[in-house]
């Protein structure tokens, strides 16, 4: 068996199961309702270029949770049960299991994107929007990539723990820190530098820099620099799209790489 039919096999598992539908329902709904409403509430000129802004703010919230959830138990919980001990007794690696698992988890997630993404640009255009399509595209790849990273990070966290409940309290963890508290993390040490009067205003450079690695920063730069014309992703060089693009590449294949070499290391009996 190979990486492929692993993720044929887990994919068609993790489609089936109501709780997965009900997460990539919730997104797509969310994703489609931000496309009807656009139109209703947002600035003209309403194109495809700019939705973006729009619904950015949706897809930072649900996708870190969607994908944490489709992650975390994606090796964790065979290793509970004593599954992957007979999975890897047949002809497939270590690396052919989490890679297969990975990519099934990350399609689903990046189908129901599309998908929701593809209706919703629909409804921005008719009947009065204007199509900016090579724009809109890259969009969706971006998303897609955004999502791939959530479910990495899921998986990665499925791979560095021996229990499920110790990946779900690690998987939400990280979702406290980064989707939650990250912006108030941020304007407490502003406030504790200017205190301290080691800072005028804002944060030094170095310390924006580390604050602006941040998945959804990252894909929210990225996004305003390549997609939408109305924006930009920010005057420093380390703040720009194309190093926004380049962290978000770092992002999909860091935490899923990292994971994975402590993981080939270790006893799984």
């Amino acid at each position: 068996m190979t990486w492929r039919s692993v993720a044929r096999q887990d994919g068609a598992l993790t489609v089936g199961a109501q709780s997965v539908k009900i997460l990539l329902g919730l997104v797509g709904f969310a994703v489609v309702l931000a496309g009807y409403l656009y139109p209703v509430i947002g600035t003209e000129p309403y194109t495809t270029a700019r939705f973006p802004g729009f619904v950015q703010g949706i897809l930072t919230t649900l996708v870190p949770f969607v994908g944490i959830l489709l992650g975390y138990n994606a090796v964790v919980s065979d290793r509970e049960s004593g599954a992957i001990r007979l999975a890897l007794s047949l002809p497939q690696s270590r690396w052919d299991v989490v890679l297969g698992k990975y990519v099934s988890r990350t399609g689903v997630l990046a189908g129901t994107l599309v998908a929701a993404l593809a209706v919703a640009g629909a409804l921005v255009v008719y009947p009065f929007g204007e199509l900016a399509l090579g724009r809109f595209l890259v969009f969706v790849a971006l998303a897609v990539a955004y999502g791939a990273v959530w479910c990495g990070i899921g998986v990665a966290v499925s791979l560095a723990v021996a229990t499920k409940r110790r990946a779900l309290v690690l998987g939400f963890a990280l979702l406290f820190l980064f989707v939650l508290m990250w912006d108030t993390l941020e304007r407490a040490l502003a406030l504790g530098l200017s205190a301290a009067g080691l800072a005028d205003e804002g944060l030094p450079g170095a310390a924006e820099f580390v604050f602006a690695l941040e998945p959804g920063r990252v894909f929210t730069r990225a996004t305003a620099g390549l997609v939408d014309p109305s924006r930009s992703a920010g005057e420093a060089w380390y703040l720009g799209e194309w190093v926004a693009l380049a962290l978000l590449a770092l992002w999909v294949v860091g935490p899923l790489g990292l994971a994975y070499a402590r993981f080939a290391g270790r006893d799984l009996s």
